[in-house]
């Protein structure tokens, strides 16, 4: 009997033991999952993807609708207003399949600040800015699939993200799931472009001109 309660003491020290580290450790995997994107503080990400191919990466603060530039270790990982994004553009072994740009009178501006031809030849296509295009390829496989974007900044403008850099076939799993990613991205790019440029145009419009009436009624 007195062996049979050693025993029981034992396995219940144990299973102590081991349920103590055991939840001790999970917290610990769950918050290193935060400082892994290098975001600052205060980004409080809603949506991230980084690369499996690479050290890039991005994601996306939607509270205060801002994108943080994931980069490689040791990097500052900069945080971007919604504001500042100019142009996003989707690249398939370097063939276009959707842009968007902004259109609005002060993106044009800053747009005309920044882009130099190098930047130009990164996002050219024959679409008119501010419009999307998607165009499918003929190849049976792909083996690159890129998001590039345009910020408004003086020193790094061009930041690039890849979704897939290995050959894969077209329809395959590893293929659509890249396709997928990086059009999820490229959509939530253009709204934040859209809406990037109906914010500056809405302090032109938010001051109505009197109406004829009304200013007849002034002038009396």
């Amino acid at each position: 009997m007195d062996m049979l309660i050693v025993s029981l003491l034992i396995f219940c020290v144990v299973a102590g033991i081991l349920a103590f580290t055991l939840g001790a450790r999970e917290p610990g995997k769950k918050i290193s999952a935060a400082p892994a994107l290098a975001c600052p503080p205060g980004f409080s990400p809603a949506l991230a993807y980084k690369e499996k191919y690479g050290d890039n990466g991005i994601a996306y603060d939607e509270k205060q609708k801002a994108i943080c530039i994931l980069t490689p270790n040791g990097q500052p990982s900069p945080v971007i207003a919604y504001q500042e994004i100019l142009a996003a553009a989707v690249f398939e072994d370097d063939i276009l399949m959707a842009k968007s740009v902004r259109a609005d009178e002060p993106g044009k501006q800053l747009l005309s600040q920044i882009l130099s031809e190098d930047i130009k030849a990164l996002f050219q296509d024959n679409a008119e800015p501010g419009s999307e295009d998607h165009k499918p390829s003929s190849s049976g496989t792909s083996s690159h699939i890129e998001l590039r974007m345009l910020i408004n900044h003086p020193v790094q403008p061009i930041h690039h993200i890849h979704f897939l850099n290995m050959e894969a076939k077209k329809g395959g799993i590893i293929h659509k799931e890249a396709v997928d990613q990086v059009k999820n991205w490229q959509d939530l790019l253009s709204y934040l472009i859209r809406l990037a440029g109906k914010a500056e145009a809405q302090p032109a419009t938010s001051s109505p001109q009197p109406s004829p009436s009304q200013q007849a009624t002034a002038q009396k």
